[in-house]
């Protein structure tokens, strides 16, 4: 069974990565006519999860869903959305090498 945190962590890796797939469509089609953008939700469903009461959804059983909007992609829009999604892609990172230096300290007994 997968600890509740690595879980979290993983499912906000594929919100980013899937998250960074959709940015990339909506770019590349921002002159296609008929296209609609397309977008990652994950953020919001964590926030209502952890603020709901406790067992009735836990945080970490909350996983990205990617959706077609009904709008076509800004240019502005989708690379304000990319930057934020890289800080969060790379705060995602940061806390997984965390984790898992601690497993490793914890398995090992030594640091570095």
């Amino acid at each position: 069974m997968e600890p509740a945190k690595l879980q979290l962590l993983r499912h906000a890796m594929q919100a980013y990565t899937w998250r960074l797939k959709a940015l990339a469509a909506n770019i590349a089609n921002l002159d296609t006519p008929g296209y609609r953008r397309l977008s990652v939700s994950f953020e919001d469903a964590l926030r209502e999860a952890r603020h709901r009461i406790p067992g009735l959804r836990d945080p970490e059983e909350v996983e990205p869903r990617m959706q077609m909007e009904n709008t076509p992609p800004v240019l502005e829009d989708e690379l304000m959305e990319l930057a934020d999604t890289q800080m969060r892609a790379q705060l995602t990172t940061r806390a997984l090498r965390g984790y898992f230096d601690l497993m490793r300290t914890a398995i090992t007994g030594r640091t570095g």
